[in-house]
């Protein structure tokens, strides 16, 4: 495709070379003849440095932010070298044109919200493909079509020009339907600029990401861009799912009143998919559902009160792009586990031993309440605070954990940038002169191992903070770490296998 029509309408002013363009790229290591680079700025260095690079590995046009010096073209007569005024909504654009706006032809579904985004997609996604519709899914764990993993998540929603990639991906690969985490930095950041949604789905507001928003409004606002983008869609039948029990649900839905048809979920209030008669099993939970097609018995895989809200928001989704509320409740009650939420690790221990991703006072206070709905002895909670992240949620999680649990032990998470013990210390401040049933190892191997020991018959041990992550962040590495592998194998030393 020529420079010329990958750059329509993305705000670039394009003069002078006008190559074949066969690649959108932010990175100039990946530079080569055919290749668009755009001179992103970024948190830790600016893309801007590196445009010589590019230009040197073949890149035949670069778009930055500043008139590219005279020397430079010079030396480099054959490049076109044009600025925008808006760097990351003109590589959206760009992305969107050269892959040939794959997102026209798939049904799209977007997943905003603090917590459940990536169950919901799961859920969604096991009822569209029950249905025969070969789902591609973008989100935190991994990126996927039909089955087939496509590369791991380096983001929950990537870069625009990743994203577009992967849908055309999934448009090759026959998928009818997509279904996308949508992050509050990928919609604050523009990267889903030029995706055209068919449902945007909303799961809830909580506390997180204030280091980046820093306030509660700025991060909403954020997930609110979503529906904006889905009205500005040009699809038919567009709807968006709330959830009618979140305190911003009637703001949301007087924004959309008269623009797209919602749809509400529900499990306190009046909604169109409403959760009733709610039931915590074993291995299991169950529901009655009551609908526009009248009520039925829901059984899910899944434990707790939270992941119905997600059944909720995946079978409402489907039912109202067109699935019969009959299959899109069978899709859901026939999904097994999802990585790293609540996922159970087994090694023939009499004690139950559950890994989850929750890394805020609210998903933390959600897992711990919904596992103290099961049969138990005592339940044992291994938790820490990522670093370099909010700091804001560190002690009301210490908090909860003491609360909800008869021992909490503190551990590290990924420390990242900051020193272990005084990401525990900002942690212990919830805790201190509150609670004793807790200890601090600082070891997340040793904690987990810890745990495993104390743990008796009947007992809950719930690690919570990295989930599906297979990988520890520190200060100058980053290691291999699985709290599932390293609780198998604590447990098989206690049991001297």
């Amino acid at each position: 495709m020529k420079l010329s029509q990958v750059l329509a309408d993305s705000g670039v002013r394009h003069a002078g070379p006008d190559p074949d363009i066969s690649a959108v790229i932010n990175d100039s290591r990946l530079a080569a003849p055919g290749a668009l680079f755009f001179a992103l700025p970024g948190a830790k260095t600016d893309g801007a440095n590196f445009i010589q690079q590019a230009l040197e590995k073949g890149a035949s046009a670069v778009v930055s932010a500043a008139v590219a010096p005279r020397e430079l073209r010079s030396a480099f007569p054959a490049a076109a070298l044009l600025t925008a005024p808006d760097l990351p909504a003109a590589l959206s654009r760009a992305a969107a044109n050269l892959y040939s706006q794959p997102s026209r032809r798939l049904k799209v579904f977007g997943i905003t919200g603090t917590k459940g985004k990536t169950t919901t997609a799961y859920l969604l996604e096991n009822i569209l493909r029950l249905a025969g519709s070969r789902p591609g899914v973008i989100g935190t764990i991994d990126y996927r079509v039909d089955g087939r993993v496509l590369a791991p998540a380096a983001n929950t929603t990537p870069l625009a020009h990743t994203l577009q990639e992967l849908l055309a991906k999934m448009v090759a690969a026959d998928a009818l339907t997509a279904v996308m985490e949508v992050s509050s930095h990928a919609l604050a950041l523009g990267r889903v600029e030029d995706v055209e949604f068919d449902c945007a789905v909303f799961t809830n507001l909580q506390r997180d990401h204030l280091d980046f928003h820093k306030d509660r409004e700025s991060y909403f606002q954020a997930k609110a861009r979503l529906f904006d983008l889905l009205e500005r869609s040009g699809k038919q039948e567009k709807r968006a799912v709330i959830n009618a029990d979140d305190e911003r649900a009637g703001w949301l839905v007087k924004r959309l009143k008269g623009k797209v048809k919602t749809v509400t979920f529900a499990i306190e209030n009046p909604a169109d998919f409403r959760a009733e008669n709610i039931e915590m099993l074993g291995n299991a939970t169950s529901f009655t559902l009551r609908s526009p097609e009248g009520e039925m018995p829901v059984r899910l895989n899944l434990i707790g009160r939270h992941n119905v809200y997600n059944a909720l928001a995946a079978i409402a989704a489907a039912a109202s792009s067109g699935l019969s509320v009959k299959a899109a409740a069978d899709g859901a009650a026939a999904l097994l586990n999802v990585p790293g939420r609540l996922q159970r690790v087994e090694a023939g221990q009499d004690f139950r031993v559950f890994v989850d991703y929750a890394h805020t006072d609210a998903s933390l206070e959600s897992a711990l309440s919904g596992l103290r709905l099961l049969p138990h002895g005592r339940i044992i909670t291994v938790f820490g605070c990522g670093g370099d992240r909010d700091r804001t949620k560190r002690a009301p999680m210490g908090a909860v954990a003491c609360a909800l649990s008869d021992l909490a032990i503190i551990t590290s998470d990924n420390p990242r940038g900051e020193e272990p013990l005084a990401i525990i210390d900002d942690i212990e401040k919830g805790v201190t002169d509150k609670y004793d049933n807790y200890e601090v190892l600082p070891d997340r191997a040793d904690a987990i191992e810890k745990a495993v020991l104390q743990a008796r018959k009947g007992d809950i041990l719930l690690i919570a903070g990295k989930g599906h992550e297979t990988y520890q962040i520190l200060k100058d590495r980053t290691v291999h770490f699985s709290d599932a592998e390293t609780a198998a194998a604590a447990i098989r030393k206690k049991l001297g296998l």
